[in-house]
């Protein structure tokens, strides 16, 4: 039997970290063993759980497990597991725990020998801002805006460079606005010198913009600047723990005047169909990002500000909360 160490959180600031009891003695035929190696912190979704904003979802939020972005190493595997060996390390949207039993099916890849565990671990965090990239159906050329540059903005501005946009993005923070110059985007601009933004572009504005803020602020902003006929994608979630806005969200004078595309993103299908028509799909995407990542097109390095012992998973929300040195995200380490 072996014990594992699962997070769960109960209710608001209160983490608790339960063994559960696995029988790796009696494995199902299409199902693997793993050990997770690096866990890292998807902080939108887990920060926001923690202080017990409001659910995305209807229904009581608590209790519940938390992350979805790990690396772990297979220890065993079930009779008709043929894609996935003893030894392999495996990309997973498992929680923050040190053992899990997954289906074959249901790892997301298997992870190229050449890339460190942590940096592997980002992997879904990039497919967030991808996402965002296709289904705004962006065009090497074209001009990109992105609000927020919190690890899902940073993907954002990472991805649509390497697709070919001219990416500039919307932040007052000066750590990260530094990291998304290094990760392509030309320029940064405070929110106070917004008018510099919408002068540089001109009166075309912007062909896309990626919208990672809940600000109502921000969506203003980005009403504003996304140019006609263009596409608004929304990874974050405007108005979450916000007063009522004091404008008009969909007012008609950017949305029916401008003729607007407003795109929720970040989910893609799962897998490709029997026909191969989903070609964007979840795993394919990540493999490809496994693929950027491991060519070195994509650097996680840049977005991954510490690792904390997975015991400290507390220290590393409260690191988040409080923005002291500006961190983008942390990584949790289970086996050394």
């Amino acid at each position: 039997m072996i014990k594992s160490k699962v997070v769960s959180l109960i209710k608001p600031y209160e983490l608790i970290f339960e063994e559960k009891t696995i029988d790796d003695m009696h494995l199902e035929d299409e199902s693997i063993l793993c050990e997770t190696l690096v866990s890292i912190i998807s902080p939108g979704t887990e920060v926001a759980a923690y202080t017990g904003m409001p659910p995305l979802r209807p229904g009581n939020p608590y209790p519940r497990l938390l992350g979805y972005c790990n690396v772990a190493r297979v220890i065993k595997v079930g009779s008709n597991v043929s894609s996935i060996s003893v030894g392999d390390r495996v990309l997973t949207g498992s929680c923050h725990c040190s053992h899990f039993v997954i289906l074959e099916n249901d790892v997301f890849s298997v992870v190229p020998e050449a890339i460190e565990s942590r940096h592997a671990a980002c992997a879904y965090l990039y497919h967030l801002g991808y996402d965002a990239v296709i289904k705004s159906n962006l065009r090497y050329g074209n001009s990109l805006v992105v609000f927020g540059l919190g690890v899902l903005g940073l993907g954002a501005v990472a991805t649509a460079f390497r697709a070919g946009a001219k990416v500039y993005a919307v932040s007052d923070q000066p750590v990260p606005s530094e990291i998304a110059k290094q990760l392509g985007a030309r320029d940064v601009f405070k929110r106070e010198n917004f008018k510099k933004l919408e002068n540089l572009l001109g009166n075309r504005l912007s062909d896309i913009v990626i919208n990672t803020s809940n600000s109502w602020e921000d969506w203003d902003l980005a009403l504003k600047i996304a140019g006609r006929n263009s596409c608004i994608g929304v990874i974050g979630f405007p108005g979450r723990g916000q007063s009522p806005p004091e404008n008009n969200p969909l007012d008609s004078q950017y949305i029916y005047d401008k003729q607007l595309k407003i795109k929720a993103v970040g989910h893609a299908p799962e897998e490709n169909d029997t026909r191969k028509f989903l070609k964007f799909n979840q795993k394919d995407n990540l493999s490809f990002i496994l693929s950027e990542i491991e060519h070195g097109h994509l650097n996680p390095e840049l977005i991954i500000s510490g690792m904390f012992n997975w015991d400290k998973l507390e220290d590393a929300y409260k690191g988040l909360i409080s923005r002291e040195n500006s961190p983008i995200t942390y990584g949790l380490e289970w086996k050394k």
